[in-house]
């Protein structure tokens, strides 16, 4: 068995070594933001790079040989069907990070797989399954954590947006303008995406389309807010930066009562935090002063699989109780 996992976990580990290997050596291509330099905001714009150089604009390309492309068509079109490339996308789009959907689950399967196999090669059926789970969910909490936290840093700075555009349209500024100010003033990633919509803007898509995007693509509830009221107000008619001011105070509510609320359920969370962390002291605290008394849970099969349905029930606990005190506002 180990031998076939062997044959079977070389050529994924091979695919994924040469996949590393082209991200590290290649020649970066010519990106595209440097063609809509004339358009963006000027001296906020990313750093210009040259064809051999590199830059943070635009999709990373991971890999480029044309056997790997394939490849990752193969699972990008099996990924597609399932909706899990779409899933991928939102979640990469939503952390900024600029890597291609498709080459980053086909580098993710690959380190699954190959961690795995080496769990089985280096111990048994059961360590190959936990490194497994491991480096199969470890990539997919890293990425959400990223993006949430993203997301949870662009509604925090609104408020300073929307008070800074309102001071700039009762100045008697446009709002093109006024999103320029707020582009140069404010840090990412709100200056980030503002600047995307001033380059948009000034590439003749409309407005509340290009602000539209960002609030799908960041998934903040409270911009999608501002850009509903900015899209009725240029409908009708009226005082937008009163209607911005009132928004922020709405706002600003809001993050008050989040912040209550997280107060109030601080011992719930410290509860999950400890009741994940004791167990695992004690296991090393027994461990330590007489192993044998903890060895039949790692060297006997039945052992083996109490040790690890206990560890996915505590995980299955700990996601319970973070549900539960999670309140939304």
């Amino acid at each position: 068995m180990k031998y076939l996992i062997a044959f079977l976990a070389l050529p994924a580990a091979g695919l994924l070594a040469w996949g590393l290997l082209s991200l590290a050596l290649r020649e970066r291509p010519r990106r595209l933001h440097e063609a809509l330099v004339p358009y963006s905001v000027s001296g906020l714009t990313e750093p210009r790079v040259t064809a051999a150089g590199g830059g943070a604009g635009g999709m990373s390309e991971l890999v480029e040989t044309p056997f790997l492309q394939r490849a990752v068509a193969a699972v990008a079109d099996v990924a597609s069907r399932r909706g899990v490339l779409q899933i991928v996308k939102r979640l990469l789009d939503q952390a900024d990070l600029p890597v291609r959907p498709a080459e980053a689950l086909f580098v993710y399967l690959m380190g699954a797989v190959v961690g795995g196999a080496l769990g089985v090669l280096l111990g048994n059926l059961f360590v190959g399954l936990a490194v497994f789970v491991v480096v199969a969910v470890l990539p997919w909490m890293a990425l959400t954590g990223v993006a949430k936290h993203r997301t949870t840093t662009f509604t925090a700075q609104l408020p300073d947006m929307l008070q800074l555009l309102g001071t700039t349209l009762r100045s008697g500024f446009s709002i093109l303008q006024g999103l320029t100010t707020v582009s140069q003033q404010l840090s990412d990633p709100i200056g980030k995406e503002m600047r995307h919509v001033v380059a948009e803007a000034r590439l003749g898509r409309p407005l509340v389309d290009a602000l539209n995007e960002v609030a799908q693509r960041v998934r903040s509830e409270d911009f999608e807010w501002v850009v509903t009221a900015i899209g009725i107000q240029r409908e009708v008619g009226g005082n937008l930066a009163e209607l911005l001011d009132i928004v922020a105070d709405t706002m600003m509510a809001r993050a008050r009562i989040r912040r209550e609320a997280r107060t109030l359920t601080a011992e719930g969370r410290i509860g999950a935090v400890i009741i994940s962390v004791l167990p695992i002291a004690i296991g090393l605290f027994v461990y330590t002063v007489n192993p044998g008394y903890i060895s039949p849970l790692l060297h006997q099969a039945f052992g083996e699989i109490l040790f690890y349905g206990s560890i996915a029930l505590g995980v299955i606990g700990i996601f319970w109780v973070r549900k539960l005190v999670d309140i939304e506002v």
